[in-house]
């Protein structure tokens, strides 16, 4: 390991911390520890550079990078005079949550609010039987709240980071109520 690569303690922490929270949200650890590494660093890494500085395979690195290209949160580039590619992150924070939101997490709402109503539509036709209307009834509840988590994905993803603060003033007011 060489200077360039070798982490300090908080480094490592912080990339413990983003590869523990990526999981959480459904990712490979160590796509989050790639990315935290390329974060903290001023200059691109190499490939080389990644695995020697988080100790993981050539393979490993190489589909994190590329995963981590499609989700549009690493940049592959190319430096005056040198034939290797090198990997930058995106620094816009917000930019790499909204496509993570919008291609995801807006996409499975979206999947579910299909089955729920398709769902809705069946029961309709048994409407008759007992406890059917209970069932309909509860369904559209979640139906519902899955519509406003909808709303409020999309109105986070397409607004500005600036709006960031009103949005959080307005769960406040929703947590007073």
């Amino acid at each position: 390991m060489t200077d360039k690569t070798k982490m300090s303690e908080e480094e490592v922490a912080f990339s413990e911390i983003i590869g523990d929270l990526v999981e959480q949200w459904g990712f490979n650890r160590h796509l989050g520890r790639i990315w935290s590494l390329l974060f903290l660093r001023q200059k691109p890494l190499s490939p080389s550079d990644i695995q020697d500085g988080l100790s993981l395979s050539a393979g490993s690195v190489s589909s994190g990078l590329s995963e981590l290209q499609t989700w549009g949160v690493v940049k592959r580039i190319r430096m005056a005079g040198d034939r290797n590619f090198y990997y930058e992150p995106e620094t816009r924070i917000w930019k790499s949550v909204a496509n993570v939101l919008r291609t995801r997490e807006i996409r499975i709402l979206e999947e579910a609010h299909g089955g729920l109503n398709a769902l809705v539509e069946r029961l309709q036709g048994r409407i008759k039987e007992d406890g059917v209307d209970f069932q309909i009834k509860r369904i559209k509840q979640i139906r519902e709240a899955m519509e406003t988590a909808h709303l409020l994905f999309t109105a986070l993803v397409n607004g500005s980071p600036l709006a960031l603060p009103k949005i959080g003033r307005l769960f406040d007011k929703f947590r007073s109520f």
